[in-house]
Order: structure tokens, then sequence, then C-alpha cells
């Protein structure tokens, strides 16, 4: 299904029922007189597209969600980044000479959004992931801060990416602004940040360019739009989760090394 079709916003009639797949994830949701049953699973097999149908019901047990909304019959599902940043650790030797940079792209699962009549914190109604993802943990065990892993896989030519339907991919560029060698081991991605675009039938995060000045040093993280990556006239399909401005200058990079060191 184009994603289009599937990210969009749904006019139910009473006791209409919508069932929902992308990923692992499989959502019902009922509409009645003032309110929404919604029951969710999470498959051990993923959906190969995104899916959406009308079926006859959702049997009334205790896994169902009851909301109470008022008379608004418009179901809007958005895609959403992980509510936590998410980390890569790095196993295959990425150096970067002193001034140069690299361009790294990752594919990071996203979460199903729904919201009734419209997208605004107090109307979501409920959220799952598309695949869940391994907690994890970034920076020295005293000050670090909780995180989601997204593994080791990337990809460093934006052609050669092939991410599923529940994925968006993220473009970074990483700059070694220092005198020496910058070897990447562990590179945290505040997605909360990020905003979500669609080109063609991929979802795309901004564009992130990250500065590093040195392990002790905390290095600017700015976010944009390339018409390389995103096309002559990208398409938002959701606004990031922190839509507050937030200081970008922060640490990115962790190195497991300074663990062991007094």
């Amino acid at each position: 299904m184009n994603p289009q079709s599937f990210w969009k916003k749904y006019e139910f009639t009473d006791n209409q029922t919508l069932q929902f797949r992308a990923g692992f994830a499989d959502v019902l949701v009922k509409h009645f007189t003032n309110g929404w049953l919604i029951k969710s699973y999470i498959h051990d097999q993923p959906s190969e597209d995104l899916e959406v149908e009308e079926i006859e019901g959702i049997a009334n047990d205790s896994e169902v969600f009851h909301f109470q909304t008022g008379k608004s019959n418009v179901l809007i599902v958005v895609p959403a980044f992980p509510q936590k940043a998410v980390v890569f650790r790095n196993n295959k030797n990425i150096k970067i000479s002193a001034g140069e940079s690299a361009n790294l792209y990752f594919r990071i699962p996203l979460v199903m959004q729904f919201y009734f009549h419209e997208v605004k914190d107090e109307n979501k109604l409920f959220e799952i992931p598309m695949q869940r993802l391994s907690d994890t943990w970034f920076g020295d065990p005293d000050n670090g801060e909780p995180a989601f892993s997204i593994g080791n896989n990337y990809d460093t030519e934006f052609a050669q990416v092939n991410a599923l339907s529940w994925e968006a991919v993220s473009a970074v560029e990483i700059i070694n602004n220092t005198t020496g060698v910058f070897e990447l081991q562990r590179l945290i991605l505040r997605v909360e940040d990020f905003s979500l675009y669609l080109k063609s039938k991929q979802l795309l995060s901004n564009h992130v360019s990250i500065e590093f000045k040195g392990p002790e040093h905390a290095g600017s993280v700015n976010l944009s739009v390339k018409k390389e990556i995103h096309g002559l006239k990208p398409l938002q399909l959701a606004k990031a989760r922190n839509t507050v401005a937030r200081n970008l200058l922060r640490k990115s990079f962790f190195f497991i090394k300074n663990i062991y060191q007094s």
C-alpha cells in the first residue's frame, strides 16, 4: 500500500471497525457513538506491507481499551519515531581523518500513533511500536541516559538503503573537527527531535549533521532538509515529538574505553 493511503485521516461510521497492520503490529479500531475501542497485537512475523481493511468487529474483552472522546468520528493514523533516543553500536572500524566527514544512513523502526479529530497530544488515543527495540544505555553508568538500540547496521550510500515499510531512513553526516583520527564507537541519535518526511514511498528523517570536537566536548547537531535526499518539495508526514526548541549542543558520541579509565 502507498504510505499516503495508510498514514492519513479516516472517517468512521458508527460501529465500523478497521484493522491496521504495519511491521509486527496489528491494531483493531472500532468507532461507537462518542468513543472508540482499540485492541492491539504484536506478531512473531511482520506483515509484508502496510495494510488496512474493514472487519466485522472487536471481541470486547479485558485487552480492549475503551476511549470516551465525544462526537468526533475522525481517526488520524501517523508514524512517529520512538519515545527515546536510539544508539548505533559500531563494530566495523569506522574511522574519520582530521578535517574530514563521513555520511552514514541508518534504518530506524517507527511507532504507529492514533489520534481522534486532530493530531495533538491531548487527542492521542494509542501508540504501538511496529518493531520492538532492545533497551540500552548511552554514556557512563552514573550520568548516562536510557535509549533504544538499533544495532550495528548502516549504509554508506543513500541508493544502497533498502528500508522496510515501517522504517525511516536517517541520513547522518559526521564531521571530525579535531586534529586526530576519530574512531566511531557509539553514536546516539535523539530521534525525539526529528520530523518525518515522505519521498516517493520512503519515510525519511531530517538530515543530521554532527560535529565531533573531541571525546570530552559537546558538538553541534544541526537538523535540516536537503533536496538531494528529501526532494524539491518534501512532504512532512509528522512533526517531531519535541516541539519546543532544545539546545542541540550536546554529546553525541561515547567511547567505551572511558569506563575503564580512572
